[in-house]
């Protein structure tokens, strides 16, 4: 049986959500020919007929781009989108003397019924490019860019999700105390890219129960707060590259900005025609500006992680402006023709201007154009899918470490016990 959260219909391109109770059948149950014959092919048409109006929404704001003025918007506190247009082009920069640093990590955790142990690894690469394209890479810690491995047994009887979490913690912190060491021993760092948000996340977490969840926390606080503040010192522009994201914020705050807009039968009509509050619900950022962005083009900013000020506003955790007295960016930067646009994330001191924050961002962009249009299907920069390429776990690595655990163990007389998912006899 096929339940569809909204089942769609569409009428000259208006849309209309039917209760999606109406969906159900009778019967619970189908065979696999009827769902080769018939279902798959409903759930296919539909899909093909969102795609049709999603496409008829992108030419539309794409027709009416002069219209999408929110010049009487952005000085206000309560309206997140932060430049007056919505997409602009860029140049790429010349990167000849500059120093770019991208670090990331992997995590590999084995469950038992009595224990887990976790498989950290991190690495950071530094590039210096000569030219555009030519660059010369070291690795820190290890000059090799393989070998930083960090192993850890949790013996306490935790659910889960709580053990994800504290390993997900000690993997952010292993990456930005590298970036920590690494600027202490080094002057000449322009650009660090971390794979993911500049901001720690989930806040949520700072409310955990588990008083060692809680404790590892702060001490992450810590360390990038130590992070924000040697790259102020040092004049180093840290962002945020995030390849993949379901987020629909800007999406949501262009529904909000087309509203304040007053669109009527006279100006930006085409959007009352579609009923556009409701099609925007079906877009996510990336699937709406792959499809509005052109090659070298990037979206506006907007504030984003303001989560953090909800916690600043009430008190539960006085330290937070202590460790981020920071306004927070993104915008959605398309560096190739055939890959989704990469969601980019900075900061600027709460004091700068909008201004000022305008000009980091086409900054950001230009520098990172050149060194990510390589292969015009994967629009990543180069220095994060290296940092990617040496951190990344080989199974043969895990076993590896495992396996001698495992023997070390057994010559003590003691068997660790798998889940019983995991050793079932069929």
């Amino acid at each position: 049986m096929t339940i569809r959260e909204n089942p769609i219909n569409l009428n000259n391109d208006k849309l209309t959500l039917p209760n999606s109770k109406s969906a159900l059948r009778s019967n619970m149950g189908l065979t696999k020919e009827q769902i080769l014959l018939k279902d798959l092919k409903i759930i296919a048409k539909e899909y093909l007929e969102l795609e049709k109006l999603k496409k008829t929404f992108s030419k539309i704001i794409l027709k009416n781009l002069d219209e999408l003025d929110f010049s009487d918007f952005i000085k206000s506190p309560r309206f997140y989108i932060k430049e007056k247009f919505l997409k602009k082009s860029l140049l790429s920069s010349n990167l000849r003397g500059l120093n770019i640093v991208s670090v990331d990590g992997s995590s590999v955790t084995k469950k038992f019924m009595n224990a887990d142990f976790s498989f950290l690894k991190g690495i950071a690469v530094k590039y210096y490019f000569k030219e555009n394209h030519v660059a010369n890479i070291e690795y820190f810690p290890d000059l090799s860019g393989f070998n930083n491995y960090f192993v850890q047994g949790d013996f306490f009887n935790r659910d889960e999700s709580t053990v994800d979490a504290k390993v997900s913690m000690d993997m952010r912190y292993l990456e930005i105390n590298l970036l920590n060491e690494m600027i202490k021993k080094s002057n000449d760092i322009d650009l660090i890219i971390i794979d993911g948000s500049i901001v720690i996340m989930p806040i949520n977490l700072l409310f955990s129960k588990d008083p060692e969840i809680s404790i590892k926390y702060d001490i992450l606080l810590k360390e990038y707060h130590k992070l924000y503040s040697n790259c102020k010192e040092k004049g180093i522009i840290l962002i945020g590259s995030i390849k993949d994201t379901r987020t629909s914020a800007l999406s949501n705050l262009l529904c909000d900005s087309i509203q304040l807009l007053k669109p009527s039968y006279s100006k930006l009509s085409d959007f009352i025609k579609l009923n556009y509050r409701e099609v925007i619900r079906y877009f996510s950022d990336i699937d709406l500006f792959n499809r509005i962005l052109k090659k070298s083009e990037r979206s506006c900013i907007f504030n984003c992680k303001r989560e953090i000020d909800k916690i600043r506003d009430t008190g539960i955790k006085k330290e937070i402006p202590y460790y981020f007295p920071l306004s927070f960016y993104a915008f959605y930067l398309k560096t190739t023709i055939y890959d989704t646009p990469c969601r980019i994330e900075f900061f600027m001191d709460e004091k700068d201007s909008i201004e000022e924050a305008s000009k980091k961002a086409d900054l950001i962009s230009s520098i990172l154009l050149p060194i990510s249009s390589l292969n015009e299907h994967y629009g990543l920069p180069i220095p994060q899918i290296e940092a990617h390429k040496r951190s990344v776990f080989k199974p043969n690595e895990v076993d590896l470490l495992l396996n001698n655990l495992i023997r070390i163990l057994h010559m003590e007389g003691i068997s660790l016990l798998e889940k019983r998912r995991n050793r079932r006899p069929f």
